[in-house]
């Protein structure tokens, strides 16, 4: 918990919360998973919600990417042979052999916090891949009560999934997927 207030004053724009995400919120999280699922978790930070994954699912393919190097070496310790990837998502994510599909991509990255530069490179390569089949999504939380960010294409469209008060500061998830009813849309 030191180490992860240090980083968070360190750069509070990139690490975006000063204690790790509650267990009810990685089982929010990690409740939109199914069985043998490709999952792609971006902005690790600590690990609550990989070890929740780790725990409750069994995901067939499981990639961590983590921008902050201190928090990469400790998933790597930490998730045995689960593959850790360092550096921003939308720098790393073209580095991968193939984007798997059907595919989940759980999401802690602070988007109200980020630069405009990263905020819109992050936003343009998950909307991407979002985009390449309907059987992706995004699962994302904020401490918002409304979607963490806009995104440019009219096909994505997000829907409200549950509140978690537990959580400190309080947190609602989110999805975001392409063909989405826009009545359900938030």
């Amino acid at each position: 918990m030191i180490r992860m207030l240090q980083r968070f004053f360190d750069n509070p724009r990139l690490i975006g919360a000063i204690s790790p995400s509650s267990p009810a919120l990685a089982r929010a999280m990690t409740r939109q998973l199914a069985e043998g699922m490709a999952v792609f978790e971006i902005g690790a930070g600590s690990g609550a919600i990989t070890r929740q994954i780790l725990e409750s699912t069994g995901a067939e393919t499981l990639v961590v990417f983590e921008q902050d190097p201190y928090f990469a070496e400790c998933l790597r310790r930490r998730v045995g042979p689960t593959r850790v990837v360092e550096g921003f998502f939308h720098d790393t994510v073209g580095a991968l052999d193939e984007i798997p599909d059907p595919l989940v991509i759980l999401s802690s990255v602070p988007f109200k916090s980020l630069s405009n530069s990263l905020h819109f490179k992050t936003v343009d390569a998950i909307c991407r891949i979002l985009l390449a089949s309907p059987n992706r999504r995004l699962i994302q939380y904020t401490y918002f009560n409304r979607p963490p960010f806009v995104p440019r294409n009219a096909n994505l469209r997000w829907r409200y999934l549950t509140r978690v008060w537990s959580n400190i500061p309080p947190a609602t998830v989110w999805e975001l997927r392409a063909g989405t009813d826009p009545k359900t849309a938030g």
